[in-house]
């Protein structure tokens, strides 16, 4: 099938919005989000616009992503989605959701594609290629063939930066935690692939460097810096968000529960040049915000730290003994210094904890350029490891599972920046959820550990409860100001460019009033002697004496008496008439006449809004001058609600014994052969190989159809699962080795047969008196420029064999495509061997 995708979209599309999956209500509601945005044309407009879902962590992020191409593939100009990650990590956390058996066809009661039943039984599931920088080469060749290609910036930008992908067959690329999707890196892949849809997903509104994302639009909002202080900052408008605490409210919940605990001491210390000087907290925060070279050199004193330490610790090991669970503790300690002190008290008066601490104060101790974690974080992921103690340098999108303690000695006074610290505990573990009632010990109940005198707790109270909205800075007025043309408007155009379209949709009908301008020329007054002179009535000198006597009484005798029929001659002491009762309706009809006149009123549809200042409209053709108001003479309104029934024909492919067939025909064929009958080539029902409507009347053979459509359409048919291989690289990579193995068996082979190399594998008789093809093997070395250096002679053998078939096929090992390439290479090793076998024998014999 060439879009992948696009064969099964209504198929998922109808599954999901008539109940058939097992999806939580917020996971369907964002994927329609991100159709509906789809369906209106803001996505593939030419100024791009990416759909924005905000989702909390563990609520089932992977999930949708992986939906996404499915649910807007009418939209993709490509075929193959792209799943982006920052690094490595997110990356290998993604492609573990979709596992495989050896033969790398899926495990499907462990894809949730299929065990959520978003895909039914028999649907064949889709390509999937890891974008792996080690043995990239060996498995090049299968992008191509590949539906879902799964990589991580640092190596796509090398992709992109080569050209080693075609942009034009990528349709969509689906960005995790993309608050990192801000970099100029991301922005380089988003140009290479100009005509892909983008779809955000991140648990975190803001960045820390406050860099937007690309193709979003932001609104100012009402935060506080780190003191508390009250700043303006910009948040991206979502598509649709699912907050942490929407997520505690679903039972069972999809996350861990979290509850605060606070230790105590007798003041609040600081320690300044080794000495512990006491503080008021607000005071502590005054001089903080005034004074931050004082800030950064300063310590929580070891006597305010090691109570909140003790009761941190405690909860830990005890989760790790009840549990048998590998639970983990983040400790955010206020400063550098103060972040290598927090360590030194956690082994020094901790035994349980000697060697099982990490401290991380710098982005470069987490990920390398390439995108790998660092040896660092592998071991706290394989729980050598089971502390990090850090001052906010932890990247926004680090999260480990069984993180379940968040141990606080520092000072948070702002929402975001605790959102972060307390998020990353929350990911769901192996076990019961969260019961209703804290628990220390419980594997899905989350500690908050810290100090009371840092004040968190409001902080965390707010948290839990979460908040209806972000303030805005500017409110919406009461009465929103129209907008104006700004730009002249040329007919044929299809921009308008407005003051705003914060009020327009997409379907809304806009009149522009345009001012018409009065002519110069105006039309003569009718002459009633100048129209007869020029039709011959009147002859010229009856015209002269007409003009001399309209000259001298002022206007004709005609003229006169139609004045004096229709106003009369009042006398000079006569009151003027009294205004009738219609006068003023005439008075306003003909006002109201006279602006319509002067006024031209143009009526064009809102196709597309493309940002704050521009929509495209259908072309008019007239010009429209800048600083003409707009008015809506009729909004786009939404359609009542509606209720799913069915689709009508909704048909699917499936893959049975290796080919892809019909659903409907498939459903068809087996519900026959319960009842005794079968299809042949063409379709027909037959009967023991006859067909069974040449053996009733027509009539008869009617019903008995009609009979197998109700009852088809109440059947429910099992299908087998497709046993297709979905990872193509892992696949093509299991090949080049066996095919490898083997060719390395000919190879050894040759030490096993008596008397053939009489130094055998680790001797240097054959480099030292090499044969021709061995000698030829070592000339091919020297012409490269590089010096022979073969240890022993399994290494000349082994070296020489597969430059023998990279000489005849041109091919390096890691190049070849296909198991038809590789059989052709494993006859070119025996044939090396047997030549190689002659050549030995008579070597020795001689």
């Amino acid at each position: 099938m060439d879009n992948y995708f696009l064969a099964y979209h209504q198929l998922v599309l109808a599954r999901i919005i008539s109940g058939q999956t097992q999806l939580y209500p917020h996971q369907i509601e964002a994927l329609l989000a991100i159709y509906q945005k789809a369906c209106t044309g803001e996505m593939d407009l030419t100024e791009r616009a990416a759909a924005l879902i905000l989702a909390g962590v563990g609520t089932g992020k992977t999930l949708m992503q992986a939906l996404v191409p499915y649910i807007i593939a009418p939209w993709m100009r490509g075929r193959q989605a792209i799943f982006l990650s920052d690094n490595c990590t997110l990356r290998n956390r993604f492609v573990k959701d979709f596992p495989c058996d050896r033969q790398h066809r899926p495990i499907y009661e462990r894809w949730l594609l299929y065990s959520l039943k978003v895909l039914p039984s028999g649907v064949v599931p889709p390509r999937i290629v890891e974008l792996d920088a080690s043995n990239f080469n060996s498995y090049a060749y299968t992008l191509h063939q590949a539906d879902m290609l799964v990589g991580n910036r640092q190596f796509l930008v090398n992709l992109v930066q080569r050209g080693d992908l075609e942009p034009e067959s990528v349709g969509v690329i689906i960005c995790d935690e993309a608050h990192f999707s801000a970099a100029a890196s991301y922005r380089t892949i988003f140009s290479y692939f100009k005509h892909s849809l983008i779809t955000y997903f991140t648990g975190s509104k803001f960045r820390s460097d406050s860099q937007p994302l690309p193709y979003i639009r932001y609104e100012e909002v009402e935060d506080a810096d780190e003191f508390g202080k009250k700043a303006i900052r910009y948040a991206p408008v979502a598509d649709y968000e699912f907050t942490i605490q929407d997520a505690w409210k679903l039972n069972p919940s999809p996350i861990k529960k979290l509850m605060y605990k606070e230790a105590t001491s007798t003041a609040f210390l600081v320690e300044e040049d080794g000495q512990e000087i006491e503080y008021d907290p607000e005071e502590f925060l005054l001089k903080a915000q005034s004074d931050r070279a004082w800030f950064r050199q300063i310590l929580l004193a070891d006597s305010f730290c090691l109570p909140v330490l003790e009761m941190a610790v405690q909860i830990l090991l005890s989760k790790r003994s009840t549990t048998g669970q590998p639970h983990a503790m983040l400790v955010r300690a206020l400063n550098i210094s103060h972040t290598h002190r927090v360590a030194k008290l956690l082994e020094e008066n901790f035994p349980a904890l000697e060697g099982k601490v990490v401290v991380i104060h710098s982005e470069h101790e987490q990920y390398d350029l390439a995108g790998r974690a660092s040896v660092l974080l592998e071991k706290f992921y394989a729980d050598e490891k089971y502390v990090i103690v850090h001052c906010g340098m932890l990247g926004v999108g680090f999260d480990h599972k069984f993180i379940s303690v968040s141990c606080c000695l520092c000072v948070l006074k702002s929402m975001s920046p605790a959102e972060q610290e307390w998020g990353r505990a929350l990911r769901k573990v192996p076990g019961a959820p969260a019961s209703a009632f804290p628990e220390v010990t419980h594997p899905n109940w989350a500690v908050v550990v810290t100090h009371s005198a840092l004040g968190l707790r409001p902080l965390f109270e707010q948290f839990q409860h979460g908040m209806a909205s972000d303030a805005i800075k500017d409110a919406p007025k009461d009465k929103p100001t129209r907008p104006r043309l700004t730009a002249a408007y040329e007919a044929g155009e299809t921009v308008l460019k407005l003051s705003n379209t914060s009020t327009l949709k997409p379907g809304d009908l806009l009149e522009l009033r345009v001012p018409v301008v009065e002519q110069d020329a105006l039309v003569p007054k009718f002459s009633l002697i100048e129209e007869l002179e020029r039709t011959e009535s009147l002859s010229a000198a009856s015209a002269d004496r007409a003009l001399s006597q309209m000259s001298s009484n002022g206007s004709s005798d005609l003229e006169a008496n139609t004045t004096q029929l229709e106003i009369g001659f009042p006398s000079e002491h006569s009151q003027p008439p009294p205004v009738l009762p219609w006068q003023k309706e005439v008075d306003a009809i003909a006002e109201k006449l006279t602006q319509i006149r002067n006024q031209r009123t143009y009526q064009v549809q809102v196709e597309a809004v493309l940002d704050d200042r521009q929509v495209q409209i259908a072309p008019a053709w007239s010009d429209i001058p800048a600083g003409v108001e707009i008015t809506k003479s009729r909004a786009n309104f939404e359609l009542p609600a509606a209720t799913f029934l069915h689709h009508v024909g909704l048909d699917w492919q499936i893959l049975v014994e290796g080919k892809l067939v019909s659903y409907s025909d498939y459903r068809k064929k087996v519900v026959l052969q319960q009842r005794g009958m079968d299809l042949d080539a063409d379709g027909e029902i037959v009967i023991g190989g006859v067909r069974l409507k040449d053996t009733m009347p027509a009539a008869a053979y009617d019903i008995f159809l009609k009979g197998l459509e109700a009852e088809l359409a109440i059947a429910e048919v099992e299908v087998p699962q497709s046993d297709r291989v979905v990872r193509l690289d892992k696949a093509k990579l299991e090949m080049q080795a066996q095919y490898g193995s083997q060719v390395r068996s000919l190879v050894n082979e040759l030490f096993m047969q008596r008397g053939l190399i009489k130094d055998g594998a680790h001797g240097c008789s054959l480099v030292d008196r090499p044969v021709q093809l061995l000698a030829a093997a070592i000339a091919r070395v020297q012409e490269k420029g590089h010096e022979p250096n073969f240890a022993n002679n399994s290494a000349l053998l082994h070296s020489a064999a597969f430059g023998y078939i990279k000489e005849q096929t041109g091919c390096g090992w890691s190049e070849h495509k296909g198991e038809e390439e590789y059989r052709e290479a494993l006859n070119l090793a025996r044939r090396f061997v047997l030549q190689l076998r002659e050549q030995l024998q008579w070597r020795s014999w001689r």
